[in-house]
């Protein structure tokens, strides 16, 4: 039985779990019925009480197993479905990755290769290509009634990344905190989640202020100095 549900739990995501593993730490008095949990097949967050009390959820989630496929577009082609790795073995040979946009399911719409920090590391590109740079600490996320919290990958002008399996639905746009020894103070910003998968989310500002957008490029930048300096 595949592990598809996440329960928030005082400010931190537990999962994933299989349905036999929630329903034995309900039983164990770990989880409580207030307690929040999301899953596929979910459009958001529902409460333990309710998730407990419809026996059709589990079974609709846990049979829900098919691996995302990727699709990319270039040059006005679209190719796909590929698997992650083939995504990204094909995206190797690709010269102008500039006009590379991507989609998976669950997403709304095409987005951009930059948005997807992981899918670059794994490509193997220069990061002053792609301006973004390696961030260490804690996203604090907030949106229908949950609150999430993951570890810091990435981040550019433009977003994010996080470590983090599953928990945020695709398009939906949380209030963020980003916590960073980077920063002197901590960043507040609006924020769409736009892809996840293998353990990666993706989110997009949809709101920055100048201020916090100012800090976050002369990181970035500072960043790309320290990576050539250390590439040379």
């Amino acid at each position: 039985m595949s592990a598809k549900w996440f329960v928030q739990k005082e400010d931190l995501v537990d999962g994933p779990l299989t349905a036999e593993d929630v329903k034995a730490r309900l039983a164990a008095g770990q989880f409580m019925a207030p307690h929040l949990i999301w899953g596929r097949g979910l459009d958001h967050w529902i409460t333990l009480k309710a998730w407990n009390g419809d026996p059709d959820l589990a079974i609709q989630s846990e049979t829900d197993s098919a691996p995302a496929v990727w699709h990319y577009a270039n040059g006005g082609q679209s190719h796909g479905p590929l698997m992650r790795d083939e995504l990204i073995h094909t995206l190797k040979d690709v010269e102008s990755l500039g006009t590379v946009m991507l989609w998976t399911k669950g997403m709304k719409e095409w987005a951009p290769l930059f948005e997807f920090h992981d899918v670059l590391t794994e490509i193997g590109v220069n990061k002053r290509q792609f301006p973004r740079a390696d961030l260490t600490g804690k996203a604090i996320m907030k949106g229908d009634g949950a609150t999430l919290v993951a570890p810091l990958v990435s981040i550019s002008e433009g977003g994010f990344g996080i470590q983090m399996d599953n928990g945020v639905v695709a398009g939906q746009v949380m209030s963020v905190e980003l916590h960073s020894p980077a920063f002197r103070e901590v960043l507040h910003a609006k924020a769409e989640m736009r892809y996840g998968g293998l353990g990666a989310i993706g989110m997009k500002f949809t709101y920055i202020t100048p201020e916090t957008k100012g800090a976050i490029i002369q990181f970035v930048r500072q960043s790309q100095v320290r990576f050539t300096l250390k590439a040379a």
